[in-house]
């Protein structure tokens, strides 16, 4: 008979309610708890079924009670309020359990809190160009690589994110022109929180005029770059000048519905062309040679410093499945 007050629990009742893995199945144990697929799955180890002969055992129930009460203190801080039963106890009927494993289902992406963040190396490249009057583009190429797909998945369902931080843009040459570039990099952007995630994040900085201010979720990365970020210049005279960032992945590695196991992320620095500067009179005759002028507002000489950040899940509810993440 079905799963009911006075009824026994039957193997098809329990094996329903802990579900398969991998699966993506709605409101099962596993599908949450264990491989799942796409947006769910911890990646944690699968409930295991029980043997459509067996009878269920109060171990094998307390697996399953105990497995939803880690998803759910990972998910808002405390567990389900659904005891387990002790080896050799009677295994009483729990008229909230479904409505439990529902609930956490439908809370799959949410949790109470986040392991630790390991700051990444600070690189500092440089834009350099020399008595340019013409449009300048620099770009900076940086990598997050996860061992795999399905432990990228892992890794963005169980809370962690990726940061993008700013830590100091240097002027070398004093000119307006990079001035301006230092305003876009260091005032207006100042980092991207969540750069890659599963929650809305964005620039931290104020000023310039946001076109776009949208970090993608893990999920809509695609192949092709995805525009995360676009600032314009206010500066008088540079409001052609713009900062990008943009995502992309490799593509689906795995057949569990990851989007990639290798985020890369483009930093791109635009200066629009500058007019040409007007010739200098002629010099009255006899007094030396024409001076011209000095194009001290063609040249960009700029020093980026930034770093990469990873907040990885947390790991007193979950183990750690998603392993390091590599940044270069």
């Amino acid at each position: 008979m079905a799963y009911s007050q006075g009824g026994l629990i039957a193997a098809a009742d329990y094996n329903g309610f802990v579900g398969t893995s991998p699966s993506s199945t709605a409101n099962t144990i596993n599908t949450i708890w264990a491989a799942g697929n796409g947006q769910y799955g911890y990646g944690q180890t699968a409930v295991s079924q029980v043997s459509g002969t067996g009878l269920i055992t109060a171990t094998q129930w307390a697996s399953a009670i105990n497995t939803l009460n880690s998803i759910k203190t990972h998910q808002t801080g405390s567990g389900t309020g659904i005891g387990a039963p002790t080896s050799g106890s009677l295994v009483a009927y729990l008229s909230t359990f479904s409505g439990a494993i529902s609930t956490a289902y439908s809370s799959a992406l949410s949790f109470n809190s986040q392991g630790s963040t390991v700051t990444g190396a600070v690189f500092s490249p440089a834009e350099t160009y020399t008595n340019l009057q013409a449009a300048a583009t620099f770009t900076i190429t940086r990598t997050i690589t996860f061992a795999s797909g399905d432990q990228a998945r892992y890794f963005f369902n169980s809370g962690g994110q990726i940061n993008f931080v700013i830590t100091g843009v240097t002027n070398n040459d004093g000119t307006s022109r990079s001035g301006d570039m230092v305003t876009l990099l260091a005032t207006n952007l100042a980092s991207v929180n969540k750069i890659v995630a599963l929650a809305a994040g964005g620039r931290t900085g104020t000023g310039g005029t946001v076109v776009l201010n949208n970090p993608p979720y893990y999920y809509s990365l695609t192949t092709s770059p995805q525009t995360a970020i676009n600032i314009t210049s206010t500066t008088s005279g540079y409001t052609s000048d713009y900062i990008t960032l943009a995502t992309q992945s490799n593509g689906a590695q795995g057949s569990n519905g990851d989007k990639g196991s290798v985020v890369t992320v483009v930093l791109t620095m635009y200066s629009a062309a500058r007019p040409t500067l007007p010739a200098p009179p002629a010099n009255p005759p006899g007094t030396g040679t024409t001076t011209t002028n000095t194009v001290v507002n063609d040249t960009i000489n700029v020093t980026v410093s930034h770093r990469i950040d990873v907040v990885y899940p947390e790991t007193t509810n979950l183990s750690n499945v998603w392993g390091a993440v590599t940044i270069s």
